[in-house]
């Protein structure tokens, strides 16, 4: 079955130069999924996956993304919402991309 999730992501924008700026994007995408609970899930791994690819705040210093709407099927799926967030700091970002040179040949 089809789901509509839409996602927040308070996130930062870069013109280049390494100057960065605050943004706020709005996501919808589309999951596939057997159950509202398992569309939930996957749309909480999305919304890891979109912390970790978007830049971070530069007011805040964090990638934060919420789970703002999912609908299924059968009408609108409920989540609490304020559950429904995954944030990352810039040092996890960091991090990662260290993490990911040593694993580069």
């Amino acid at each position: 079955m089809e789901y509509q999730a839409t996602f927040g992501i308070d996130c930062g924008v870069s013109p280049g130069f390494g100057v960065k700026y605050p943004d706020y994007v709005r996501e919808q995408k589309v999951i596939l999924a057997d159950s509202p609970q398992v569309a939930y899930q996957n749309a909480m791994n999305l919304a890891g996956k979109f912390a970790d690819n978007y830049l971070s705040n530069p007011d805040t210093c964090l990638t934060t993304v919420q789970l703002l709407s999912l609908n299924g099927p059968n009408g609108t799926v409920s989540f609490d919402a304020f559950k429904a967030i995954v944030k990352r700091s810039m040092l996890e970002h960091l991090l990662a991309l260290a993490s990911e040179e040593k694993h580069t040949p």
